[in-house]
């Protein structure tokens, strides 16, 4: 999972080890800290790949290294970029992964993953509104907790908009998609 948003920083320039493990932890949900025994292996697991090798930064007199992607992580990402979304816990985290390699990849294939993930979207917010219809109707003059109701009432309505402001997001980004498609074929009509 981790290869695909680090395959992808390196698609817009080499990076030493410990800016890749700070981006890597940045990007998951829920932000976490990533140790040097979770990075390192990683990274000689990609180079043992032949999909990054190390060079040497010319801008660093501490004989620093820094990962370079090569053709055949190039490669690995793009099909990696491919690659359907299985559900499950690391759902969230793998779409952020690829929103942050979408500069790489072609207009379609950015906007296929962003439909799929407004989709995915689309199915946690039904989800989420059919439990909060359900508890509003257990919510009674004689609930007997009406407490816990509302409280679980309170976490879903959270959920929801958390679904909401993903959806506007999405629509956002695919209408600027849009925009620059039709500012391209402006240009190409003259």
């Amino acid at each position: 999972m981790y290869e695909l948003l680090i395959l992808g920083m390196l698609m817009s320039r080499d990076m030493s080890g410990y800016k890749l493990r700070g981006v890597l932890g940045s990007a998951l949900v829920p932000q976490r800290k990533i140790s040097n025994g979770v990075m390192y292996p990683l990274l000689a697991k990609l180079e043992a790949a032949g999909e990054i090798v190390f060079i040497e930064d010319p801008n660093n007199p501490r004989n620093k290294k820094l990962a370079h992607i090569t053709t055949v992580g190039q490669a690995h990402f793009y099909d990696l970029m491919q690659q359907p979304v299985a559900d499950g816990a690391r759902r969230e985290s793998i779409y952020r992964f690829k929103f942050r390699g979408l500069f790489a990849v072609d207009l379609n294939q950015r906007k296929q993953i962003l439909q799929d993930y407004a989709n995915v979207v689309q199915e946690d917010f039904n989800i989420y509104k059919e439990v909060h219809q359900h508890l509003l109707t257990l919510l009674t003059d004689d609930a007997p907790n009406p407490a816990a109701l509302m409280a679980g009432l309170h976490s879903i309505e959270l959920s929801l908009a958390i679904c909401q402001t993903k959806q506007n997001w999405v629509t956002q980004y695919l209408a600027e998609i849009h925009n620059k498609e039709l500012q391209n074929e402006s240009k190409n009509e003259y």
